[in-house]
């Protein structure tokens, strides 16, 4: 892997890919993303109405920093820092 060249205008960033059980985890969660980190979110394994207060207080937050989100799936959100974009849909080449 030494061999290789960085991309010229791309950043590495940290995705942390996470399944909070707790609110202190998601509230960790969101830290990170303020600190830079992308954030995937699957709340699948937590019942609907604490699912739905996880996600609503990480939406906040995030929407607080003036960052992105996006639902992929049931249960499942990407959050992302300002300066990571969201697109859904590639410009043709």
């Amino acid at each position: 892997m030494a061999n290789l060249l960085p991309l010229p205008g791309i950043s590495n960033y940290t995705i942390a890919v996470l399944t909070p059980q707790t609110f202190d985890e998601t509230a960790q969660a969101v830290d990170a993303l303020k600190a830079g980190t992308v954030i995937l979110l699957n709340f699948a394994s937590l019942g609907t109405e604490l699912a739905q207060r996880f996600a609503d207080f990480a939406s906040g937050s995030t929407c607080a920093i003036s960052g992105h989100q996006q639902q992929l799936g049931h249960q499942l959100y990407l959050f992302t820092p300002p300066t990571v974009d969201i697109i859904t849909q590639l410009k043709a080449c």
